[in-house]
């Protein structure tokens, strides 16, 4: 498809959940959006700590207010367990803070398999679902799975509780790489790779690129900027939609506010790139992007879009 546009999707995981979120770090993230006038897609943990989102009062009151300056709200799991939804890819597994679960996939994986059932499932879906759509009051049609964790009745789930899109997948693991041993090489995003990621039903796959701000140091800002502009050129160059991932704290606590300054960074970047190639960079969310590009995928019914 030919397309005079190229989408810019910021998406931010884990409004809500303790330790990788506070309400003013949430606040001030929304402020650079503003500044820098991007549109968010908000992945928020339902259940987090074992509190229920329509007992926040603080992040309920800041997310309709984002809602109302044409943000997203994303449902992010149910209580943000690694294993509630599927099984983290080896790459998130391997980050250092993630012993627990190794150990607990290395003595449990059979347990943890038997409860990945599509009823099973649905359940946690609707409970969470519903959760968010009674705090927020606004219908929640995408979801991303904490720590990117999937199996293949996770999108037959969605898909019968008719979400609209999932963006559990990722097309850059050199992101985690970069985190994990300090260097990368880049791994090539193609259409011919997004498409290979969609899923066959109704249910579109909005993949994401990577993480480029978790804890940001200056001794990894170039290397980490330089992955994040290929990421981008490679998704221009495949007519995708551009899908970074950043977490409500972890960006704004690398020192110097480096995870900010890497996105202003880029956004320049990614304008002049777009206009060299007579294409508009447009910030959009990822319910946006399911409406204005209904040619990505083919045999939709219209209704689905709007």
């Amino acid at each position: 498809m030919k397309t005079t546009l190229i989408p810019f999707c910021l998406t931010v995981d884990d409004v809500g959940y303790e330790g990788y979120s506070t309400e003013g770090h949430l606040l001030r993230l929304l402020d650079f959006c503003a500044t820098q006038r991007l549109k968010a897609t908000l992945f928020a943990v339902p259940l987090a700590q074992g509190i229920s989102f329509t007992e926040r009062s603080g992040y309920v009151a800041i997310l309709k207010d984002a809602i109302n300056a044409g943000h997203e709200i994303g449902q992010h799991g149910l209580e943000h367990d690694r294993f509630e939804f599927g099984i983290p890819p080896e790459m998130v597994l391997a980050l250092p803070h993630e012993g627990p679960a190794r150990e607990r996939l290395r003595n449990h994986r059979g347990g943890i398999e038997k409860e990945l059932q599509i009823e099973i499932l649905r359940g946690k879906l609707l409970r969470g679902r519903n959760i968010l759509e009674k705090a927020l009051c606004a219908s929640i049609r995408g979801f991303r799975s904490p720590c990117l964790s999937v199996c293949d009745n996770l999108f037959h789930a969605l898909e019968q509780e008719h979400f609209l899109y999932d963006s559990s997948r990722y097309m850059q693991p050199a992101g985690w790489d970069l985190l994990n041993r300090g260097t990368a090489v880049p791994h090539p995003i193609t259409r011919k790779i997004f498409d290979a990621l969609q899923y066959a039903g109704t249910l579109r796959t909005l993949p994401l690129t990577a993480e480029y701000t978790w804890y940001l140091k200056q001794s990894m800002f170039d290397a980490t900027l330089q992955l994040a502009k290929h990421d981008f050129d490679s998704c221009l160059k495949a007519g995708i939609p551009f899908i970074p991932i950043c977490h409500v704290s972890p960006i704004q606590e690398g020192g110097d506010n480096h995870g900010f300054k890497l996105y202003e960074e880029l956004l320049k970047y990614a304008r002049e790139r777009a206009a060299l190639h007579n294409l508009e960079l447009r910030a959009m969310t990822l319910s946006e992007v399911c409406r204005v590009l209904p040619a990505l995928w083919p045999g939709r019914k219209k209704e689905d879009e709007a």
